[in-house]
């Protein structure tokens, strides 16, 4: 990103700041959007810039084409813009072949900028911004069989796990999530808590047992939504997100802050605290967290909502009531860089401006409303170590084609 590029990436960041301080003093409260018919408004394009290899959207855009004409009547909406997915698959596979000829980025992005309209997300204090926070893959050793060190199960989805679509009884509760619940007796009630299945042991003797890890490493695992666990032997299993219990996410980090401080927040930090404690103590946190993720074998890693793999840097999550999946969009932010000090020892990260060209391709529990937006970063340690640093303000721009 040259001089210019930053200049004008600050302008945008202390715009934000503004804009929110105005409205604080002022007392001003956005009405939240019904949809995705009021979520988006048309601008003009943003100066397009991608800190990535191109190369890797092309893999992106390839890896849900498929999706997309499968599905191809379904209407993608944006703002007062609607079109089928058959219409958005044809502009992205042009744009993909644009991608993989070997002229020049200028010209690609040229191709771009010519080629598609933009449309503001609606975002959190003001149009476009939204918190972008990052998740991954992770790779975490695992058996079998249950071990002193491995102790706790990844569950498959349970039989008994019924989905209750809301929006069939009223249409008052069209624009609902469907709630997850049980029967019981003649009743139907929420499902089991995290406390319930891990510390109560209400889904045991089922036979859901897919693999058994360490408590710590589960309960990351369920954040991220899918992962690898490797065996003491080395063959790995690919382990995906099949379904949740339907209760609200939960982020322990604010149960654990005054314990943290004066260090930040951060995946690693919670990770470390976790693992000092007592087994009792642990969990205590742990079910503080209601939500638990039901999962499933694959032979592909980190499969997303969509169905497709998750690409590096490329694929994001969002609430679908809102943003349409499949979608093209593009992502101002500031991203970590991690520096060595003269020991070796790796210091706090510096962030910088970046912006890149990103697809909408995944859900997440915790990602919900209009102003949250998550990167997938990769997969294992290094990817790990960025994701669990990123939670900054950015802006989020939707494109749909001419």
């Amino acid at each position: 990103m040259n001089h210019k590029q930053k200049l004008r990436h600050a302008s945008w960041l202390g715009r934000i700041v503004l804009s929110a301080l105005i409205c604080s003093l002022s007392a001003c409260a956005r009405v939240i959007p019904s949809g995705p018919s009021a979520a988006f408004r048309e601008i003009s394009a943003p100066p397009l810039n991608d800190d990535l290899a191109l190369s890797g959207l092309s893999d992106a855009i390839n890896a849900e084409l498929a999706y997309l004409k499968k599905t191809s009547q379904k209407e993608m909406v944006f703002g007062s813009i609607s079109l089928p997915r058959s219409r958005y698959a044809v502009a992205l596979e042009k744009l993909a072949s644009v991608l993989d000829k070997p002229i020049s980025p200028s010209e690609k992005l040229k191709y771009i900028s010519e080629n598609f309209r933009f449309f503001e997300f609606f975002g959190g204090d003001s149009w476009g911004e939204v918190l972008v926070t990052s998740y991954f893959e992770p790779v975490i050793p695992g058996s079998k069989h249950r071990t002193k060190s491995f102790s706790r199960a990844l569950l498959a989805k349970p039989d008994d796990l019924l989905t209750v679509p809301l929006a069939n009884f009223s249409v008052r509760f069209k624009d609902e999530k469907p709630l997850k619940a049980r029967r019981e007796s003649d009743k139907v009630v929420p499902y089991f808590t995290r406390a319930e299945i891990d510390g109560e042991n209400k889904l045991d003797g089922r036979g859901l047992e897919l693999v058994w890890v360490d408590p710590i490493d589960a309960f990351f695992l369920h954040i991220q939504g899918s992962g690898t666990v490797r065996h003491s032997d080395g063959a790995e299993e690919h382990i995906v997100y099949a379904d949740k219990n339907g209760h609200r996410y939960e982020a322990i980090g604010k149960f654990l802050k005054a314990q943290i401080a004066p260090k930040p927040v951060t995946t690693d930090s919670i990770e470390e605290l976790l693992r000092k404690m007592s087994p009792s103590e642990r969990d205590s946190i742990l079910f503080k967290n209601p939500s638990y993720v039901f999962f499933s074998k694959s032979k592909d890693r980190a499969i997303t909502s969509l169905g497709v793999p998750a690409t590096p840097g490329r694929t994001i999550a969002t609430d679908p009531r809102f943003a349409p999946k499949g979608a093209l969009a593009f992502i101002e932010f500031s991203k970590p860089k991690f520096n060595k000090d003269h020991n070796g020892a790796t210091s706090s990260p510096e962030f910088i401006p970046a912006s890149r060209f990103v697809v909408d391709q995944d859900t997440g529990g915790a990602i919900t409303g209009t102003n949250r937006v998550d990167l997938f970063w990769g997969r294992g340690d290094e990817a790990k170590r960025h994701a669990g640093v990123m939670q900054h303000r950015a802006r989020l721009v939707y494109l749909v084609p001419n």
